[in-house]
C-alpha cells in the first residue's frame, strides 16, 4: 500500500510540473477594443393599405419589385416608348399588367414580355402570371440626387370642328392654376403643386413609386384619371393629363 501511495504522489507531482503557467497579457487603456460594423435597423412594416384607385394599385406593384424602378403609363404621343403599365378593375381589386419590350414598341416590338399582378383593396400584391419572350429583365440603376417628375396639363378640343390638316390655332391649350397632388404608394400625400401659365407642374422627389391626381379645374369638364410613375435618382420623367373643354 505504501508503494502504491508513493507512485501516485510521483504521478501527481509530474502532472503539476507539466502544466504551463498562463500570465494574462497587460491591456493598455489607450488602445480601444475593435468596433463591429453597425447592424442595419429592420425595415419598418406598414399595416393594410386602403387602395382607392387603379393608379395606386400600379404604384404598389412598382414598389414590390425593383425591376419596375422606371415605369409609367402608355403615352401615345411618346416616340420610342418600350415599357408601360395598364390597369383594369376586377371584383376584388385591380389587375395590373406591365409590358416591357425591345425596340420601339409603338412601331412594333422586337421582343415583348408581360407580367400580370393582382392587387386587392388592402394592398396585397400577387404575381399571377407572365407571358412572352425571355428578355432577361434586370433592375435599372439610378444616378445621384433626386428625380424630377414634370406634369403637363392640357385642355381640348379648342375648336368645334376637327380640321385636316390640323389648324395650329386649335391645339390643346395649357391649363393653369390647377392643383396636382402627389402620393406615395401607400396613399400618403407627399406634395401638392399648382400649374403655372404653361400648364406645368414640377416635383422633385426621392427614388420611389408614386401616383399623381390632378384636381378639378375651373371651367373644364371632368378630371383626368390619376397616373402612377416610378423613378430613380437623377431621372427626369414626364406625365401628361388632358382635361375636356366640352367643345363639340
Amino acid at each position: 500500500m505504501l508503494l502504491i501511495a508513493l507512485l501516485a504522489g510521483l504521478m501527481i507531482g509530474c502532472g503539476a510540473a507539466a502544466a504551463p503557467t498562463v500570465t494574462p497579457s497587460p491591456t493598455s487603456p489607450s488602445t480601444p477594443a475593435p468596433t463591429l460594423p453597425p447592424t442595419p435597423s429592420p425595415r419598418p412594416t406598414s399595416g393594410p393599405v386602403n387602395v382607392t384607385s387603379a393608379a395606386q394599385a400600379a404604384a404598389l406593384v412598382f414598389a414590390s419589385d425593383e425591376r419596375w424602378g422606371r415605369m409609367m403609363a402608355l403615352r401615345p404621343d411618346m416616340v420610342g416608348q418600350s415599357s408601360w403599365y395598364e390597369v383594369v378593375a376586377d371584383g376584388t381589386g385591380f389587375t395590373v399588367s406591365i409590358t416591357v419590350g425591345q425596340g420601339d414598341c409603338q412601331a412594333g416590338c422586337i421582343e415583348r414580355h408581360t407580367w400580370q399582378y393582382h392587387v386587392d383593396t388592402h394592398g396585397s400584391v400577387v404575381l399571377v402570371g407572365e407571358t412572352g419572350d425571355d428578355i432577361g429583365m434586370q433592375p435599372p440603376v439610378g444616378g445621384d440626387g433626386p428625380a424630377q417628375i414634370t406634369v403637363d396639363l392640357t385642355a381640348g378640343p379648342t375648336c368645334p370642328v376637327e380640321q385636316n390638316p390640323p389648324d395650329p390655332n386649335c391645339d390643346d391649350r395649357p391649363v393653369k392654376n390647377a392643383e396636382v397632388k402627389l402620393f406615395d404608394a401607400n396613399g400618403t400625400l407627399v406634395a401638392t403643386e399648382t400649374s403655372d401659365d404653361d400648364g406645368r407642374v414640377v416635383f422633385q422627389v426621392p427614388s420611389g413609386a408614386y401616383y399623381l391626381e390632378p384636381q378639378p379645374a375651373e371651367g373644364l369638364m371632368g378630371t383626368p384619371e390619376a397616373q402612377a410613375v416610378s423613378v430613380l435618382g437623377g431621372d427626369q420623367s414626364g406625365l401628361l393629363f388632358g382635361y375636356d373643354t366640352g367643345i363639340r
